[in-house]
Formats: C-alpha cells, structure tokens, sequence
C-alpha cells in the first residue's frame, strides 16, 4: 500500500510566479536523474483554496514504503543540485510555515459513477 510523505507550506504572495519557476526545475531534475526518485510513485502538488493558509501549498509524494521514504531522503539530500534547490526553496516561502508528515491510509472507498436512466 502507498505511503505518503506530505509536506506543507506557505509562498510569500510576492513569490508565487517564482515558487512555478522553481517547481519546473524540480521536474526537469526529476526527469534528468530519474534514478534519484526511483522510490517515488507519484507527486501531486495541490493548492490551499479555502480555509488553512491562504497561499499554502502540499507537496504529496507517494512512495512505495516507509524504508523507501527513509532511503529517498538520505540520498537525494546529499547532491549539489538538491542543496541548490532546497535554499531557493526556503527563499520562496513564509519562515516558519514548513511541515512534513508521513501518511498511511487506512481504508480506501472506490465509488462507481452511477448511470443515469433516461426518463420517460
């Protein structure tokens, strides 16, 4: 079962054209060293649109397991590229609005589309 790895945060409002660029260059890494997120299953990134932090962002990553996280996270720590990145980051956000947690689901409901009948 997927694990998650969520975390959270808030751009300065001046900064949000900036946080898109540096979201671009997140996924041209991702795409130039594919071996670096081999653990990662999926990313979706959604925006805050009501109640919480107005200009909150959750960075969700799905990873296979806990060691996949825990793994993930010591070596892609350790490159230049990852360091650069991260201190553009920490530039882009309100200080102190950063959070990480690891989310398990425990229970997953899948609903069909009902088909409507045509009426009479």
């Amino acid at each position: 079962m997927t694990v998650y790895l969520a975390r959270t945060y808030v751009v300065n409002p001046e900064k949000l054209d900036e946080h898109n660029e540096w979201g671009k260059k997140l996924v041209a890494l991702m795409k130039k060293k594919p071996g670096l997120f081999r653990g990662v299953k999926s990313l979706r990134v959604l925006r805050h649109k009501y109640g919480g932090s107005v200009g909150g962002f959750t960075a969700l990553w799905g990873f296979e397991s806990l060691v996949n996280i825990e793994g993930w996270e010591s070596g892609f720590s350790e490159i230049p590229e990852e360091k650069a990145l991260r201190a553009e980051f920490m530039e882009l956000i309100v200080p102190g609005s950063y959070s990480a947690c690891i989310l398990e689901p425990i229970k997953t409901l899948n609903r069909r589309a009902k088909r409507g009948r045509p009426k009479k």
